[in-house]
């Protein structure tokens, strides 16, 4: 019954159901205020192109948090080399590992993007699995006194004709391992739980069982990949905030500015007013032009004198608009701890160096600590699949190291680098063994060796 419980934990969640009908249901407490569940789901919408002030027409998106949630993950994720030694069972948790590296960009872009991820793993036959469950798609239940969350409630539902049929999963962790439960709910509304059901009613969940307690986990059977800025919504929260938390209202007034801009190009198109006269109308279909397309979309008629004849080609303000629209990308970066250029055109203003080193820093500061917490939850990530994998059979026992390497070419680029290496070799500062290991990456030996000192 037991190895039936484990082959299920896997969830498809989705924040359907209200926060107090949850703890209605589960009887647990939701560690998330509604201003930071209204916080959580501004981000979201932001993220998907569905911002609350965009309506298609007057104001339109310009796509900015997705933009630097994908850059900011690209430089998070760039050259990451993390692995996985030291023994047999070392070597079966990294061949687990490397489908999770392979998808940790575009999951890294989402929490980013929405303050936060869980890596939930889970056994599948042989092997281990994990699901990255999105910000917006998890409760919170219980967390330490340094903030990191050790419950929560997962949610899964299925459709069969006309029903809805929920499933909430709890992790509650207990002095003598963690307890995790199912149930099963049935209703007409997604919105709402219903009554409880026997999880057999869904084919997918009749293995499950109720109640389980896996003894032995000392921690959270999940991992919570938190943003590390600070919380301006709910400073006592455990979770994490969008990188663009504290530029909501600024990125707004962006793609105002932006509709703005596309506005202009499209009102002060090039058009000729004139009278019906110099407009040839099909005799057969009085409303429609025989002219050709481009002739029709130049030519507007005037229900006005004969002889009206006007060209319409305003100056465009192109130059002011895109002016204030810079220096609102300008603004957005620095709200959200990046470098001028990510967002802005950077050849707008020329900067001094001064201001390019600080700007560079001010992004590699963001990057590297996003780098921490990420570590942090790969670190949790892989001692939870090493518990399960003692439910495994044949999975040797044994120990294991993870490493992780960085990519740390934010701030210096790699050329201006190696020009600087190799001035401080003409100064005597530096011996010609050490731009070996640095950039042709050989151990101090071989490179002695062949730089000739030994």
């Amino acid at each position: 019954m037991f190895h039936k419980f484990l082959s299920w934990i896997r969830s498809v969640v989705n924040r359907l159901i209200p926060q107090k009908t949850v703890e209605s249901a589960t009887g647990m407490q939701v560690a998330v205020s509604r201003q930071m569940a209204d916080a959580i789901d501004l981000w979201c919408r932001v993220y998907q192109d569905k911002a609350p002030w965009v309506d298609g027409e007057t104001v339109k998106s310009m796509g900015l948090l997705p933009a630097m949630s994908g850059e900011v993950a690209r430089l998070v994720t760039l050259e990451l080399v993390s692995e996985i030694t030291g023994s047999g069972r070392a070597d079966y948790l990294e061949k687990q590992y490397a489908p999770v590296k392979k998808k940790l960009r575009q999951y890294t872009e989402y929490a980013v993007g929405k303050g936060g991820l869980v890596f939930k793993p889970y056994i599948s036959g042989s092997e281990i699995l994990v699901d990255m469950v999105q910000a917006e798609s998890f409760f919170p239940t219980e967390y330490s006194s340094n903030g990191k969350i050790s419950g929560a409630v997962f949610l899964e539902q299925k459709t069969q004709g006309d029903a809805i049929f929920t499933r909430l999963e709890t992790h509650s962790l207990q002095p003598d391992g963690v307890h995790i439960a199912n149930r099963a709910y049935k209703s007409t509304s997604g919105m709402d739980l219903g009554r409880e059901v026997p999880l057999s009613q869904v084919p997918e969940w009749e293995s499950l069982v109720p109640d389980a307690t896996l003894k032995g986990a000392k921690g959270p059977l999940f991992a919570y990949f938190k943003m590390p800025f600070g919380n301006i919504t709910e400073p006592g929260s455990p979770l994490g905030v969008s990188i663009a938390a504290r530029a909501m209202k600024l990125m707004e007034e962006a793609d105002r500015q932006y509709s703005r801009l596309l506005w202009e190009f499209e009102g002060g198109e090039l058009a000729i007013d004139a009278d019906g006269t110099f407009v040839k109308v099909d005799p057969n279909r009085p409303a429609r032009f025989t002219m050709p397309k481009t002739v029709r979309r130049l030519f507007r008629s005037m229900n006005t004198s004969d002889d009206f004849y006007q060209v319409f080609n305003p100056a465009f303000r192109d130059v002011s608009l895109l002016n204030g629209l810079n220096q609102l990308l300008r603004r957005i970066e620095f709200s959200c701890g990046l470098s001028y250029g990510i967002l802005s055109d950077p050849s707008e203003k020329e900067l001094t160096a001064t201001e390019i080193a600080s700007s560079k820093q001010r992004l590699y500061t963001t990057v590297s600590e996003i780098q921490g917490t990420l570590q942090d939850a790969l670190d949790d990530l892989i001692g939870a699949m090493d518990y399960w994998a003692n439910f495994i059979p044949g999975v040797p026992q044994g120990s294991y190291q993870v490493s992780y390497q960085w990519d740390d070419s934010i701030i210096t680029d790699l050329n201006t680098e190696k020009q600087l290496f190799l001035q401080e070799i003409r100064d005597g500062i530096r011996q010609r063994w050490e731009y070996r290991t640095r950039f042709f990456g050989e151990d101090e030996s071989t490179a002695k060796r062949l730089a000739g000192e030994d």
